[in-house]
Parts: C-alpha cells; structure tokens; sequence
C-alpha cells in the first residue's frame, strides 16, 4: 500500500516507525483518518446532505431544508427551492347522492349534494363541479300561464360564492295549458379560493317560485367534484 495512500492520502506508520514512535505515528495516521472523513461528511444537523465540491475528496454541506421545500440545481450545485406553483392538481374529492329531495317553496334547501376537501395549501384554489338531476314543474299563474323559477347556489360553509337566481339556474314558462314539467341534468361549475388548509364543506341549495323542483329526480345520481388546484 503506498504512504500515503492513494486515494484519500491517509499517512501510515513506517515498519521502522512502528519500532521507534509508535503512538506518535499513531495519533498522526488516526488523526488524518479523522479529518479526511469529515471533510466527506460535513453534515451537522439531522437531515443534511453532503455533495462533491470542487476540492477532491471534500464534501460540501447542504443544509436540510423546510417543510415543503423540493430539492433542485442552481448553479451547477444541489439547493432547496420552494416547488414551481401554477396550476398544479393537488387532489381531488368527490361524492355522489341518489336521495330525491323534493323543494316547494321559495326558502333555500339543502339538495344532498356535498363534499368536503381539506386543501394542502393556503394558496390553493378549489374547482367546484356540479352535475345534478333535476326535475321542474311549473304550475298558477293567471289566464292558464303556467310558470316557475328554480333558483340555485353552490356554499362555502354557510358562505354563499356562487348564486345563480332569478331563474337564471333553470326557468320555465307556458301559456294557456295545464301544466308543464321538464327533466334535464345540469353541470355548471366555479373556482373558488378559500384561503384554508382547514376542512372545507361544500354543498348545492335551490329553491323554486311555484310548483316543484327535485333533484335526483326517481333516484338518479347527482355527483360534485372538488379538485386542489395549485396556485
């Protein structure tokens, strides 16, 4: 074996050193042991992390880096950076329901279609899909106008933040008949940005001006889709 040593220049103890000076040579061969395998270990806190340098057989020391963080090269070297934001899907959530839920009046109602979500990021924005079942009925009115207005709302908690009213949800108007009723399913859609990491309920309200309004009319299935979108 050369002395010293090839790679890591470790100095050894001589035969003849080894009769003569033993524990000096000794505390010298152990003592560069010693600091040739901290300069390939440099890290000093749980979680460090130790790259080749320009100096050979040297390590740099990356410190560990925050929560969140994602390791990347800048300047030819490792180093932590926040992850690139802008619309990136973090997750989804979805619920269906097949319970009738018959509405007449003009008071606002739960329709069973919730979900909840529970964001990674304050930052993040919530992408709300609705698709819902529904039936409308249309009844009074004078001269044999039949008519009604159905009303819906997507909720935050108990905050409205996305209102579609006068009729503008579904309307229906006939003349000079008895009655009228349509059948039809309906998607609509809103991005909301609810500045929580916190559990975060979502659901679908309606209301009708006469006549009636189910949803998941004979049990059809209504579905709401919450996607985490990045910001």
């Amino acid at each position: 074996m050369a002395n010293p040593t090839t790679n890591y220049g470790f100095v050894l103890p001589t035969a003849t050193d080894l009769v003569t000076d033993l524990p000096a040579d000794f505390d010298v061969a152990l003592q560069g042991v010693d600091t040739r395998l901290k300069a390939l270990q440099p890290g000093t806190t749980l979680g460090d992390l130790a790259y080749s340098s320009a100096t050979a057989n040297t390590n740099t020391r990356l410190g560990v880096g925050t929560t969140g963080q994602v390791l990347t090269v800048a300047g030819g070297v490792p180093a932590w950076a926040a992850p690139a934001g802008g619309g990136k899907l973090l997750q989804v959530v979805s619920a269906t329901t097949t319970t009738q839920t018959t509405l007449t009046t003009a008071s606002y109602t739960d329709t069973t279609i919730t979900a909840t979500i529970t964001p990674t990021l304050a930052t993040s924005k919530i992408l709300v899909m609705i698709t819902a079942a529904i039936r409308l009925s249309a009844s009074g009115g004078g001269a044999g106008a039949r008519y009604n207005n159905a009303n819906a709302k997507i909720m935050r908690g108990a905050t409205d933040v996305f209102v579609m009213d006068d009729g503008n949800f579904f309307s229906m108007y006939g003349q000079d008949i008895t009655e009228i009723g349509m059948r039809q399913t309906f998607a609509f859609n809103y991005l909301d940005s609810p500045a929580t990491t916190s559990a975060t309920t979502y659901k679908v309200q309606a209301n009708n001006d006469t006549g009636s309004l189910i949803f998941q009319v004979n049990s059809n299935t209504s579905q709401i889709i919450l996607m985490e979108i990045g910001a």
